[in-house]
């Protein structure tokens, strides 16, 4: 038994170290005893569960990022658009995990209008763009999307929001939906 448990405890490290627990966490993971460990091991089991979904998630969108990087090199002003196209998709990552009710909806409102505008903003400098650059932030924003639609599907279900954002979010989803090559 006790083999096995330090043999759990290497192993939790293979696992937990690169998930972001520090190696001394998991040595205290040993010391709490088997009924903690067997607890933090089916958390870890939970986390890697959905681990992979998001490093594939976020190498995808690296990989796109760097492509679109390349193309708009000689772009003039192409480095900030991509930019401020990350961020905006930031914000509105952000603005949706902040909504956990109707109220929330409500005000969020103004900053999803702030979105759309943003996302509406990048049409001029999209248009300008030569066809390579724009096949590349075309794949951008569909990288983008793929991350944050699943957050947008997760807050309209919540009792209520719909009937509050189902509007706006369309809007802005259509200006997104815009972008492409």
């Amino acid at each position: 038994m006790k083999r096995s448990f330090g043999f759990c405890v290497v192993l939790m490290s293979l696992v937990a170290v690169p998930m972001g627990c520090t190696p001394e966490a998991v040595k205290d993971m040993g010391k709490e005893g088997s009924a903690s460990a067997k607890a933090a091991a089916r958390q870890m089991a939970e986390k890697t569960k959905a681990a992979p979904g998001e490093i594939a998630s976020a190498t995808g969108m690296a990989d796109m990022m760097g492509k679109a990087q390349d193309e708009l090199k000689s772009v003039e002003g192409g480095s900030d658009m991509l930019k401020n196209v990350s961020e905006t998709f930031a914000k509105a990552t952000a603005t949706f995990k902040g909504v956990t009710d109707a109220d929330s909806a409500t005000a969020a409102l103004p900053d999803i209008s702030k979105l759309t505008e943003s996302f509406g903003g990048f049409s001029d400098m999209y248009g300008k763009l030569p066809d390579a650059a724009k096949s590349a932030v075309s794949s951008v924003f569909a990288s983008a999307l793929g991350e944050l639609k699943p957050i947008i599907d997760k807050v309209l279900a919540i009792p209520g929001v719909e009937a509050i954002l189902k509007q706006p979010v369309d809007g802005m989803l259509e200006k997104i939906g815009s972008f492409k090559a």
